[in-house]
């Protein structure tokens, strides 16, 4: 295996590989700010709907009883086909309202597990909560009485296969576009290599094919001067080794 083949693999590993950490750190970047905007995209419905909702109960509902909650809701759903649903629930997690087809997919099944959202989501800081996992980002507010105190939470659910769609989308574009300076920077590297590493690579040919005629039968002086001169004295020590090997025998 030549050396120069030997360093282009070397270089279009390291290549490679700084080309794939480029564009997985710019991923994890984008996939991370694209969750984050549409979180706040989440919160502004959840506090729009939220706003809504306590209009109503200030004016002494109850919030079972607020008639215009399941228009606010069908509201906040169409404004994104991602949407998969949006609920109003109680304090001990009963769903009052819905509105989307899959409203309720990705709301735990236990009543006790919606409580306890209800709980974080009214302690959390900002006006808003929020949690994601594989299926589902969901965003919460918590629903205000004239008292200041959580009756109830608008809880929306975001379909988390749209987010991972647009990031794949952005990977497969990002990784497509660096494909490009991938291949101009190889084959800048494996030019300048070739203009570099010629020289040498012809020096060492020609010190290997030196080496090998200095013991052949039809010995020529390399054509090189420093070759020439190594050469010779090589040859020098080649017949003071055989005289000394000689002389060691004596006569037979």
């Amino acid at each position: 295996m030549s050396l120069f083949f030997k360093l282009g693999a070397a270089t279009a590993a390291i290549l490679c590989f700084s080309i794939a950490l480029v564009v997985l750190l710019n991923f994890a970047k984008f996939e991370t700010t694209l969750g984050e905007l549409q979180q706040s995209r989440l919160r502004v419905l959840a506090l729009d709907a939220k706003a809504s909702t306590e209009a109503a109960i200030d004016l002494g509902l109850a919030l079972p009883a607020v008639r215009d909650a399941q228009q606010i809701l069908t509201r906040v759903s169409g404004m994104d086909p991602d949407i998969r649903g949006v609920a109003i629930l109680d304090r001990r997690g009963t769903v009052l309202f819905q509105s989307g087809l899959h409203a309720t997919t990705h709301l735990p099944g236990s009543a006790r597990e919606r409580a306890a959202w209800f709980e974080a989501a009214a302690a959390a800081h900002g006006g808003t909560w929020s949690h994601s996992d594989r299926e589902a980002l969901l965003v919460g507010a918590p629903i205000l009485n004239p008292f200041s105190q959580p009756v109830g939470l608008v809880l929306i659910a975001y379909d988390r296969k749209a987010l991972d769609a647009r990031a794949s989308a952005f990977l497969h574009t990002f990784a497509r576009q660096a494909l490009w300076p991938l291949a101009i920077g190889f084959s800048l590297v494996c030019a300048l290599m070739w203009m570099l590493l010629r020289p040498l690579g012809q020096r060492f040919q020609a010190m290997e094919q030196a080496f090998r005629n200095m013991d052949g039968p039809a010995h020529t002086p390399p054509a090189d001067e420093a070759l020439r001169a190594f050469d010779a004295r090589y040859q020098e020590a080649s017949l003071a080794l055989a005289r000394a090997e000689r002389s060691l025998e004596g006569p037979a």
